[in-house]
């Protein structure tokens, strides 16, 4: 039952549920008309009877009028018209009208100066009875007066079969109005499906173009718009990665096949063939590098990827890289100027900050002209700390700014570094600093280029 529901449409399932609504809702308030019907003509039928016995009660205050009618009780049979109709009159034991021509069964009843009713039996009674005793000239007299049930019930049978009638054809219109509601509301929806259908993995370039009224389709055009610019921009990046590292790697594999092809065509003394095996070796880190880089950026994609974080003292870490690279900036002329704050500390992985650090020190480093300095600071903020190392005379044009962070990146005048970082250095940096909900951001200053990494502080 469940599969057979569920290759129902949507304007199905909401004809059926508005349908369904409509059975209620009509069933509802037909049931409550009935019951209020029902009431009214109660009420409506012990009115009548009480009328009747007051009006009898102001016969018995007159007493020719009395007498005229207790000898001839014919004439208010005649003025009652109705076989169902009931009037009786009782002093003591004796009966003076009785009018009765049913013969209904009159139980027995108590003296009251109010008007009482009651039914002629406890169950499948046929006639409603009403009662009072009415004093006159020191006597007791007990009026009853009685309708027979019948003509309430055909006018309830009757109004119930316009009940059941009005009430199918309202349930049919509003199931046809709902299928014609819902037909009209999903109509942008099927559009929306339609166009759907039409984009291919090759175009994702197409959009969503044709708008709705409605509110909620309206936002899952936009939404679906926004998902394809961030499959197409995945895409994109994807199509550019698999170029850029179908380049990286053929590059040191065009090297190490040319390289022994040309050994293999003549004979080679030892020592040749062990400086060939040297750059053979220096080619195979490089790719183990490049490949080991690539995976680590890989896994740190993963929102499953989970690293060990600790108290970390930026100020010691810091001072620790400085003290390492202080013999390659040495080699370029190059010195560290330090600007940090003592009691700096974030939460996160040392090893992992340690790489990042280590990265942009390199980067600077490779980058930078001879007997510049490199400019390390810390700034604090309420809740972040911000790292920057400036490269003094360096500066990126603009255009490249905004890619500096993505695989494989590089910019003319960079590829002599590959063999360090594999193209993939700084994307690395911003993996590292995704891993700790930080940032890692680039810009030009007067002084040179700043790169900016962001870290919560505790």
């Amino acid at each position: 039952m469940k599969k057979y529901l569920n290759n129902w449409t949507l304007a199905t399932r909401l004809s059926i549920a508005f349908s369904l609504i409509s059975c209620i809702v009509f069933l509802s308030v037909g049931l409550l008309s009935y019951h209020n019907m029902q009431k009214m003509l109660a009420e409506q039928r012990d009115q009548n009877l009480a009328a009747r016995i007051e009006r009898i009660e102001v016969f018995l205050k007159d007493q020719e009028s009395f007498q005229i009618l207790v000898q001839h009780p014919n004439l208010y049979e005649n003025m009652v018209g109705k076989e169902d109709n009931l009037l009786i009159l009782k002093n003591n034991n004796n009966t003076l009208i009785d009018i009765n021509p049913l013969k209904v069964s009159i139980p027995d009843m108590d003296e009251t100066k109010s008007i009482m009713f009651v039914d002629n039996k406890p169950k499948l009674s046929t006639t409603r009875l009403a009662y009072k005793t009415v004093i006159f000239k020191n006597q007791h007299y007990q009026l009853i007066a009685g309708k027979q049930l019948d003509e309430t019930q055909s006018t309830l049978n009757q109004y119930l079969w316009k009940l059941i009638f009005y009430s199918l054809l309202g349930i049919v219109m509003a199931s046809l109005l709902g299928r014609w509601i819902g037909l009209y509301l999903l109509k942008s929806l099927n559009n929306l499906i339609e166009q759907a259908n039409k984009i291919q993995g090759t175009q994702l370039q197409q959009r969503f173009e044709t708008k709705s009224t409605t509110v909620e389709v309206e936002k899952l055009r936009s939404a679906m718009n926004s998902m394809l610019e961030k499959i197409q921009i995945n895409y994109d990046q994807l199509a550019r990665f698999s170029e850029d590292i179908a380049h990286e790697l053929r590059t040191p594999l065009n090297n190490l096949m040319g390289q022994t092809q040309i050994v293999l065509m003549h004979s080679r003394p030892q020592q040749e063939l062990e400086q060939l095996l040297y750059s053979h070796l220096e080619e195979y880190e490089r790719l183990s590098k490049m490949i080991d880089n690539m995976l680590f950026i890989a896994r740190s994609e993963n929102g499953n990827f989970i690293i060990k974080k600790e108290e970390v003292d930026l100020y010691r870490t810091i001072l620790e890289l400085v003290d390492y690279f202080e013999f390659l900036a040495e080699d370029k002329k190059m010195s560290f100027v330090l600007k940090l704050d003592k009691n700096v500390r974030t939460h996160g992985n040392i090893d992992l900050l340690k790489r990042a650090l280590s990265n942009l020190l390199i980067n600077a480093i490779d980058y930078g002209t001879e007997k510049q300095n490199i400019v390390i600071s810390t700034k604090l903020d309420v809740n972040d700390v911000y790292i920057e190392i400036l490269t003094n005379g360096v500066h990126i044009e603009e255009q490249h700014l905004n890619y500096l962070f993505e695989r494989f990146y590089q910019i003319d005048f960079s590829r002599h570094a590959k063999a360090k970082t594999g193209g993939l250095g700084l994307a690395i940096v911003k993996s590292i600093m995704v891993l700790h909900d930080g940032e890692a951001t680039v810009r030009n200053t007067y002084e040179g280029v700043v790169f900016c990494l962001k870290l919560k502080i505790i």
